[in-house]
C-alpha cells in the first residue's frame, strides 16, 4: 500500500473582494486564511505518515506570485522536507509558468513538473515503485486536450497522473485543458489527481478520477460547493480508498430570513442572534450574506433598508474579538405582496385572468412548447413532472402578484 495526500488550488494570498470595509483583526484573519489552511494541509500530510504530497496547480493566486506567498509556501515545503516527505507539484491557469515574477528556490524535496507531460520516479521507504505524471501551464489557457499526451510507461507498482483542467463542454471547445472522462478511464492510471474545480467530487464512480476541491474557502459564489479541504488516498490492491480532511479555517454561507407582517426593531433583532446562534454552533468562523424577504412590513423600503443596515452593524460590533467570529453581511431586501389567491382567481381583474391561464391544465405546456420543440434546447431538456409543473405556477403567479398587485385589486 501507498499513502498519499492530494490537493489543489490552494490560491494562496488572494486577496477578498467586498470585505475592505471590516474591522482589522477580521480582515487580518481572512488575509491569512489560505495560508492557515496549507499549514493545517501539511499537518495532516505529516501526521498521517503520507508517502508524498501531490498539488495539482493553482498553487498561487495569479501568475505574478507574491514574496509573501513564495516566502509561506517554502516554509511549509520545508517542514515535509524535514519529515522526508517529496511533493509533486504542477502549476495551474492561476499561477502558470512565466518570467515575470520575482521567483525563490524551492526546497530540493518539491518536484515541479514541466510544461509538456512529464514523468518523475519515487521509491517509497517500504521500497514500492511510484511514477507520477503530470504538466504545468506556460500561459493562462491551455485549448489543447493535454490528457492526450499522458501513457504509462516503465516499470512500477503505481502510476498516478496529476491533471489541472476541466471536462470538455460538448458546446464549447474549453481552455483549461479540456479532457473527457471516457478518455482518462481508458488512460489505466491507478489515480487521477484533478485540480481547477473547487468542487470536491469524483467524476465517474468507481474510477479513482478525484477533483478535492479548494483548501480554503474563497468567497459567498463557493457557499454551495460543500466543505474545504484536501484527500488522504490509500492505492492498494483492491484499488483506490479516498478519505476527506478538513483545511478551512473560515467559512462563506448564505442565509435567507424570510419576514411577515409588521417589522420592529425587537424581532429583527432576535431573528438576526438566533442566525447567529445556529451558525457558531456549525463554524468556527464565518462570513454569512444574509436575503432579507419582508412581506407586508409596515414601513416604507427606505425605513426597512435602514433598519436591517443599522442592526447588522450593531450585532457585528462585538465579533471582531471573537476568535468563531460570525460575520453578517447585507444581502439583496426583497418584498411581496401579500394577497389572497381565491380573491384574486374570482375577480375580473387583469391578474386574475393570467391567474386563471395559469391554473389551465396545459398552462406550462403551452408556456414551455417553444423551449422543448427547439432543435438544440430539447436534446438537453427533460420532461417536466407534475409536482415541477405545479411549482412553476405557484412561483409564476407570486411574481405576477410581486409585479401587478402594488395597487388594491378591485372587488367585483
Amino acid at each position: 500500500m501507498i499513502r498519499f495526500v492530494h490537493a489543489a488550488d490552494l490560491h494562496l494570498d488572494r486577496p477578498f473582494e467586498g470585505l475592505t470595509t471590516l474591522p482589522e483583526e477580521i480582515h487580518k484573519r481572512a488575509a491569512e486564511s489560505t495560508f492557515q489552511a496549507l499549514r493545517h494541509l501539511v499537518d495532516k500530510t505529516i501526521h498521517s505518515k503520507a508517502d508524498f504530497l501531490i498539488i495539482a496547480g493553482d498553487i498561487f493566486d495569479n501568475s505574478h506570485r507574491s514574496i509573501k506567498a513564495q516566502r509561506a509556501f517554502i516554509s511549509e515545503m520545508g517542514r515535509l522536507e524535514q519529515a522526508g516527505i517529496p511533493v509533486y507539484i504542477s502549476y495551474g491557469n492561476h499561477d502558470f509558468i512565466n518570467q515575470s515574477w520575482n521567483h525563490l528556490t524551492l526546497p530540493d524535496n518539491v518536484h515541479v513538473f514541466p510544461e509538456t507531460p512529464s514523468m518523475f520516479s519515487l521509491q517509497t521507504t517500504h521500497g514500492l515503485h511510484v511514477h507520477l505524471y503530470g504538466f504545468s501551464y506556460q500561459q493562462r489557457w491551455i485549448h489543447t486536450d493535454m490528457a492526450a499526451q499522458y501513457s504509462r510507461t516503465g516499470q512500477a507498482d503505481y502510476h498516478i497522473a496529476l491533471l489541472h483542467g476541466e471536462q470538455r463542454n460538448p458546446n464549447d471547445s474549453g481552455k483549461y485543458a479540456p479532457f473527457t472522462q471516457q478518455e482518462l478511464i481508458e488512460k489505466g492510471f491507478d489515480y487521477w489527481a484533478l485540480g481547477h474545480i473547487h468542487k470536491r467530487q469524483q467524476l465517474a464512480v468507481p474510477a479513482p478520477i478525484w477533483y478535492p476541491g479548494d483548501i480554503q474557502g474563497l468567497s459567498f459564489k463557493e457557499s454551495e460547493l460543500g466543505e474545504k479541504g484536501a484527500s488522504l488516498v490509500e492505492l492498494d490492491a483492491h484499488g483506490a480508498h479516498v478519505h476527506f480532511f478538513q483545511t478551512s479555517v473560515i467559512y462563506w454561507d448564505r442565509e435567507k430570513l424570510p419576514f411577515t407582517g409588521p417589522l420592529t426593531a425587537e424581532n429583527l433583532e432576535e431573528a438576526l442572534t438566533k442566525l447567529k446562534e445556529k451558525f457558531r454552533e456549525k463554524h468556527h468562523a464565518c462570513f454569512i450574506r444574509v436575503a432579507f424577504s419582508f412581506a407586508d412590513p409596515g414601513r416604507e423600503r427606505n425605513d426597512v433598508e435602514d433598519m436591517v443596515k443599522e442592526l447588522i452593524d450593531a450585532v457585528n460590533e462585538d465579533e471582531s474579538d471573537q476568535s468563531d467570529f460570525i460575520w453578517l453581511i447585507q444581502g439583496e431586501c426583497s418584498y411581496k405582496s401579500v394577497w389572497d389567491k381565491q380573491e384574486v382567481m374570482t375577480s375580473s381583474h387583469f391578474v386574475g385572468d393570467l391567474f386563471r391561464f395559469i391554473e389551465e391544465q396545459d398552462s406550462v405546456d403551452r408556456a414551455t412548447e417553444l423551449l422543448y420543440h427547439h432543435h438544440s434546447a430539447k436534446k438537453y431538456l427533460t420532461a417536466l413532472t407534475p409536482s415541477e409543473q405545479q411549482q412553476i405556477r405557484a412561483e409564476s403567479e407570486q411574481l405576477l402578484a410581486d409585479a401587478l398587485l402594488s395597487l388594491d385589486i378591485e372587488k367585483q
